[in-house]
């Protein structure tokens, strides 16, 4: 006979050591509520601004301090809206792509819309427990949804009938504490991150003309001559087609393509090196045509093409990344997405002496690596989180 594996975590604080117990049914141990929507046609359940009311869309905030709207007392009174107290652990039942499923926590009072399901625990639970452990177990929540599993749907009934594996309210309150702690840091460098996004944003717009404009708002020091207007074609050496993988002859280099651009697995291929790191890449093809991409070093994949730069690779870069969504808007083809044949010709680029477009190109590259060093920063913290709730819950 098989022994029954015992409900214990891999990773436990010094002094625990009694098994964790299955609540088959996480509403026996709590207030599970939904809420409502006002009348959009009645002003009045709108106006004034007084109770927080809050969308399934907010959910993806995770820490729920502050609601996007409010309804009045009329409005909560003339709806389904429900009061939900701070600390409950709320689960979109329904939305847009990835958010149903996806769970957060209030540390206010607040309303909630129908598709929100809030979960208020009671003494034997800790929420901040419950908030991680409902959180971890988002791909759980999209399978046991209603429907065919992508476009059902979450309700009051299945939350209700979910188990929940739980030690003692003393230990659950130690873990729940110990990822809030680690949610605070998370939370904090992904501040540190949007700041440095954010100052470059700012940059671009300052040591860039405006479009009716002829020099930038700031300049380095000693530089004072007029930036001159060209075609894109007239900056450039060379434009060069991507090949693909069945054609290409030669040494094994990293194959560039759209899925490795974006983040995906290394693809080597024995193919010539096409492509240097002052190359500016642009994706030719597909949904995210338009894109441009800049320091990679490798054979080309056929929906690329690469722009060897008369002079400055970086400073080319930097310019094309500052119009990207003019590119998606004004150079790409309506129906399936394409770039423009004539995008060399017709696209228009500013620029000032090779000395000016180095200091420049310098400083963005600067400004990039420290937007790079600090999301490398923020997913380790994310993948150490992920660890500790791999071992510390049952």
């Amino acid at each position: 006979m098989s022994k029954t594996k015992k409900l214990v975590p891999k990773r436990r604080f010094k002094g625990y050591n009694n098994e964790w117990k299955l609540l088959s049914r996480i509403g026996d141990y709590s207030e599970i509520l939904t809420g409502g929507t006002p009348s959009t046609q009645e002003k009045s359940f709108w106006q004034p601004k007084e109770i927080l009311w809050m969308s399934s869309g907010e959910v993806h905030r995770k820490r729920i301090l502050y609601t996007d709207n409010m309804i009045s007392k009329k409005g909560f009174e003339n709806s389904s809206a429900r009061w939900v107290k701070e600390n409950s652990i709320l689960i979109a039942l329904a939305g847009q792509g990835k958010t149903r499923g996806t769970v957060a926590i209030n540390h206010i009072p607040i309303t909630t819309n129908q598709s929100i399901a809030s979960i208020t625990p009671s003494k034997i639970l800790n929420s901040e427990f419950l908030f991680q452990n409902f959180d971890m177990r988002y791909e759980e929540l999209r399978t046991i949804s209603s429907g065919d599993g992508t476009r059902g749907g979450l309700n009051k009934k299945i939350i209700f009938n979910m188990n929940i594996i739980t030690p003692s309210l003393k230990e659950q309150t130690q873990i729940g504490e110990f990822f809030k702690k680690l949610d605070d840091l998370i939370q904090t460098q992904q501040k540190k991150l949007e700041k440095t996004k954010t100052l470059k944003s700012a940059y671009l717009v300052e040591l860039f003309p405006k479009d009716d404009e002829s020099n930038p708002k700031i300049r380095f020091k000693g530089m004072k001559e007029n930036w001159m207007p060209f075609k894109l074609k007239d900056v450039i050496e060379r434009e060069l087609k991507g090949k693909t993988k069945a054609t290409m002859l030669g040494n094994e280099n990293i194959y560039l393509d759209a899925n490795y651009l974006n983040g995906g697995e290394i693809n080597y291929v024995n193919a010539s090196k096409d492509v240097t790191l002052n190359d500016v890449l642009i994706l030719w093809d597909g949904s995210l045509a338009g894109t441009v991409y800049h320091g990679f070093e490798g054979a080309l994949g056929s929906t690329l093409k690469a722009y060897k730069p008369k002079e400055s690779g970086q400073f080319l870069y930097q310019f094309l990344k500052k119009n990207q969504q003019n590119i998606f808007d004004n150079y790409r083809t309506p129906n399936i997405p394409h770039v423009i044949k004539t995008f060399t010709e017709e696209f228009r680029i500013t620029i000032p002496h090779i000395k000016e477009q180095t200091k420049i190109g310098n400083f963005f590259k600067l400004l990039d690596k420290k937007i790079a060093l600090e999301q490398r920063k923020l997913e380790k913290l994310n993948n150490i989180k992920q660890a500790y709730l791999n071992e510390m819950f049952v």
